[in-house]
């Protein structure tokens, strides 16, 4: 090959000249770009598809239908996406109809409103990819489930998931208004100030909280009346030792619970 004038790389007195008078070497001519070697692999492409309609599957009990979304991920090494899409749409009803097979016997392993759990259970069960040649282009598929309940199911489970939702901010309410009172009380009184966080949190909450502490209260009074008579009784028949002793657990349940801790009428 012949060699320009130009492409020559400069001798070393002449580098060593340019050096020391400041004039810049002159640069060398440009190297033609190397072309990448025939036969090189084309890099994989993937696209992600929706396939379709979602399959509807029997849940346990087989009243209520599952509703499972297929998405498959497509790859091969092709030039370009409608290629690829081209190859997946003749092999997407041979994935749908293996996927079918695969979760058909598993939905009826979970109750309709176990969305979720039969979920996993269907994606843990099917095949890491399904794998296809087309053409002499090998051609590999993963699928991914979304699985949601019966729309019947869901139009049950609405106002239970609302009221579970409302129980929980109420909760997280009741509780904050607890730690306020409790710090203005400037000591731990634990659930003694509830029932007024309660009334803070939500009317139908304090309502129940206030009947729940009624209930309460009438239960630690009737034990203390037994625990009185109890001793009283022991007294007349002269067995003082367990008639001190009733009277002690008396008072020590009475300050326990925050009752008045009278002695009774000594009869």
């Amino acid at each position: 090959m012949t060699t320009h004038d130009t492409d020559r790389k400069p001798g070393f007195w002449r580098r060593l000249w340019d050096r020391l008078t400041g004039r810049p070497s002159e640069p060398r001519g440009e190297q033609p770009a190397t072309p990448p070697p025939a036969g090189a692999p084309v890099p994989p492409l993937t696209e992600s598809i929706d396939a379709g309609a979602p399959m509807a599957i029997p849940s346990m009990g087989e009243a209520y239908d599952f509703q499972v979304q297929v998405e498959a991920t497509w790859s091969a090494a092709v030039t370009d996406l409608g290629d690829l899409r081209t190859r997946a749409d003749r092999h997407a009803e041979s994935v749908r109809r293996a996927v079918r097979e695969v979760v058909w016997q598993v939905g009826r392993d979970f109750a309709p409103h176990r969305a979720l759990d039969a979920e996993r259970a269907m994606g843990r069960a099917l095949p890491a990819e399904f794998c296809f040649t087309d053409a002499g282009v090998s051609l590999r598929c993963h699928v991914r489930l979304r699985v949601r309940p019966d729309a019947r199911v869901v139009e049950v489970l609405l106002p239970y998931s609302l009221m579970r939702v409302r129980a929980d901010n109420v909760e997280a309410m009741a509780v904050r208004w607890r730690d306020i009172l409790t710090g203005f009380a400037g000591q731990e009184v634990g659930d003694l100030v509830l029932p007024y966080a309660a009334q803070l949190a939500d009317k139908s909450f304090a309502a129940s909280v206030a009947g729940l502490e009624n209930a309460r209260h009438q239960a630690r009074n009737d034990l203390a009346d037994v625990l009185d008579r109890a001793a009283k009784s022991h007294t007349r028949v002269g067995l003082f030792e367990f008639a001190e002793s009733y009277e002690a657990a008396l008072h020590a349940f009475r300050r326990s619970q925050g009752l008045s801790d009278e002695g009774g009428d000594g009869s």
